[in-house]
């Protein structure tokens, strides 16, 4: 009975096989894989060796990235501009590229447009030595990846039904992978994502701290300053008491009058690269403790205001040196208090000053950061303090300041 059973199996098989491969379902049809996108070549001194072989090496390189190149040929002179645009457009290319010989012959102009940021770069880059054409392909490609990276436009742009925004054209998935490396790259790196210090408009508020090498000072006052980046001559001295019966002179020499002493104050005469920025400075009143004499005591007051070059170079972490040099207006007043009979007087003199200036940043936010630093500050005509012949001190050969701010861009 089992031989029996085993034997229909055997006879019935060739005839249910069918059955059941028609019963089977259909398997899913295999997509085609996805187009290339296309980069375009604008072919531009084509009697040119070594523009000819740069554009060469630059479609192997992007032949190489995955995406279809196609070598347009320019007709006649016209705007590269418009000749790269149209070349873009008519091949239904996400970018387009060429490189020209510039007048000069010992460089050439790299210039790519984009479809996706709708923008155009140039760079020109040397040409000597075997490399050359390596060197220019190479630099094409980073230019494109720059464009394309710039304020990551790539993640901003792409939407989920496949548009873009601000009327550029959509970003290919090629060419997203093919960005991935660089978008994680820059990421990475802090000094390649923020901004500068410095950079457009800085409003800094803090203390600024005085102390003259001629003995005037400690002295401490408000400080302001305002910053945008990518940053005379004879003195005079007043005599301000009532009836005082001393004077005052050049370059501090207080003269005496029927022997009574006065106060005297008196002188001599006389496009931003990255992390660039000018800065305005005002300091004071900066108040010192009051200069002690033989007959009597001096209060002294400093203001001072500066126009200021200053370099914040990027270091990529949260501090950042910070230098500075700059010139403008140095004032000094003074109160007398002398012993009696001597009465009291006031002088001011007024100065040219400039500053060096050395110190940190460190950054809070990328809108807010403290800052440190240290300036010494040269004035002419120099001043100083006499009170009835005897000098108490001068100040601006040099004035050493030291500011503590922070440093807000709105």
């Amino acid at each position: 009975m089992r031989s029996f059973a085993l034997l229909t199996c055997f006879l019935l098989a060739p005839a249910l096989a069918p059955a059941r491969a028609a019963a089977a379902p259909p398997a899913p049809p295999r997509e085609a894989p996805a187009a290339a996108s296309r980069v375009a070549i604008v072919e531009a001194d084509a009697d040119d060796p070594l523009v000819r072989e740069a554009a060469t090496r630059l479609k192997a390189e992007l032949g190489a990235a995955g995406f279809e190149v196609v070598v347009v040929p320019r007709a006649g002179g016209g705007d590269v501009r418009a000749a790269l645009e149209r070349a873009a457009q008519d091949e239904g290319a996400f970018a387009a590229a060429a490189i020209f010989r510039s007048r000069a012959g010992a460089a050439a102009d790299l210039w790519i447009v984009d479809r996706v940021t709708q923008k155009t770069v140039v760079r020109t880059v040397e040409v000597a030595g075997a490399a050359a054409p390596s060197v220019m392909a190479v630099r094409a490609v980073e230019l494109l990846q720059a464009s394309l990276l710039e304020a990551n436009l790539l993640a901003s742009r792409a939407r989920p039904d496949g548009g873009a925004d601000g009327g550029g054209a959509a970003v290919p998935d090629d060419v997203r992978r093919w960005m991935a490396p660089v978008r994680r790259q820059a990421a990475a790196d802090p000094a390649a994502a923020r901004p500068g210090m410095f950079a457009g408009l800085g409003v800094e508020a803090g203390l600024v701290a005085l102390l003259s090498a001629g003995g005037i000072g400690p002295a401490l006052g408000p400080a302001l300053r305002l910053s945008y980046g990518t940053a005379a001559d004879g003195g005079s001295a007043a005599d301000g008491g009532a009836g005082a019966d001393g004077g005052t002179g050049a370059d501090g020499a207080g003269a005496d009058g029927a022997g009574a002493g006065g106060t005297g104050a008196g002188g001599t005469g006389g496009v931003l690269p990255a992390g660039l920025a000018a800065r305005l400075t005002f300091a004071g009143p900066a108040l010192a403790p009051a200069l002690e004499g033989a007959l009597g005591t001096v209060s002294v007051r400093q203001e001072m205001a500066f126009l200021e070059a200053v370099w914040a170079p990027e270091t990529g972490g949260a501090v950042s040196p910070v230098l500075s040099a700059g010139v403008g207006g140095f004032h000094l007043f003074i109160s007398g208090d002398p012993l009696p009979p001597l009465r009291s007087a006031t002088g001011e003199v007024w100065s040219v000053a400039a500053t060096l200036g050395a110190g940190a940043g460190l950054r809070l936010t990328d809108r807010a950061a403290l800052l440190l630093d240290v300036h010494a500050i040269v004035a002419e005509p120099r001043a100083v303090v006499t009170l009835g012949g005897e000098r108490l001190g001068t100040a601006g050969r040099p004035t050493f300041a030291g500011f503590l701010g922070l440093l807000v861009r709105p």
